[in-house]
C-alpha cells in the first residue's frame, strides 16, 4: 500500500521536477568510462540550452503577469488575486535569475580543462568502497530543475489568480443573462482541457523515460 502511495506521489511530483529521469541520466554519464567526456560535454550543452530557454520563457511570463495589472484596477481586486499574481511575478523573476546562474556555472565548467573530473565532483559523489562507482547527489536533480520548477509555479500562481477573479465576478450574478458567468464557464472548460492534456503528456513522457532502458 505504502509503495503504491509513494509511486503516486512520485508521479505527481514528476509534473514539476522529473527526479528519476535526471538522476538516472546523470548516473549513467558519470559511470560511462568509454564515452564519458563526450557525454559530459553533450549534457552540459543541453543544460545550457535548457536554462536559456527557461530564462527567456520566464521573462515572457513575467511580462504577461506585469501586463495583467493593467487589465483591472489592481487595488480593487480581492487580495487572493493580487497575492497570486505577485507571487507568480516573484517566481518568474526567480526563474530568470536562477537560469542565469546555472548557465554561468555550466559555461565555466565547459571551459575547464578537466571537464569530466569537475563535472563528477560538482554533481556527484563516489562510493567509498568503489572509487569508480559514482552517483549524483540526492538533491542535484531538484537543483538543476529549480528554474523550471519556479517557472511552472509562476504559471500556476497566475492561473489561480485569474480563475479566482473570473469566478468571483461570476458568483456575483449567477445567471446566464450576464456575461461574467458565460466567460468564466468557457474559460474554465478550456483550462480543464489544457490541464488534462498537460498532465497526460508529462506523465507519459516521464513514465517512458523511467522504464525504457
Amino acid at each position: 500500500m505504502f509503495g503504491s502511495i509513494a509511486r503516486v506521489l512520485n508521479r505527481f511530483f514528476s509534473l514539476l521536477v522529473p527526479r528519476d529521469w535526471s538522476h538516472r541520466t546523470l548516473k549513467d554519464i558519470m559511470n560511462d568510462n568509454d564515452r564519458q567526456e563526450e557525454l559530459v560535454k553533450t549534457y552540459i550543452e543541453s543544460e545550457i540550452v535548457k536554462m536559456n530557454t527557461t530564462g527567456v520563457t520566464a521573462a515572457l511570463i513575467a511580462g504577461v503577469i506585469s501586463g495583467s495589472f493593467s487589465w483591472y484596477n489592481i487595488k480593487d481586486t480581492h487580495w487572493p488575486t493580487r497575492a497570486a499574481w505577485l507571487s507568480g511575478l516573484v517566481l518568474s523573476i526567480a526563474s530568470v535569475a536562477s537560469s542565469a546562474i546555472h548557465t554561468a556555472a555550466f559555461l565555466r565548467m565547459k571551459c575547464d580543462r578537466e571537464v569530466t573530473k569537475r563535472f563528477r565532483k560538482a554533481l556527484g559523489k563516489s562510493k567509498k568502497s568503489h572509487e569508480q562507482s559514482w552517483r549524483p547527489h540526492v538533491l542535484i536533480p531538484y537543483v538543476l530543475g529549480g528554474p523550471t520548477l519556479h517557472l511552472k509555479l509562476a504559471v500556476l500562481a497566475f492561473l489561480i489568480g485569474l480563475f479566482y477573479d473570473l469566478w468571483r465576478a461570476a458568483n456575483a450574478n449567477l445567471t446566464w443573462h450576464g456575461d461574467d458567468l458565460k466567460i468564466a464557464a468557457i474559460v474554465t472548460v478550456i483550462g480543464a482541457f489544457v490541464v488534462v492534456n498537460y498532465i497526460f503528456s508529462v506523465l507519459t513522457l516521464v513514465h517512458h523515460s523511467i522504464h525504457t532502458k
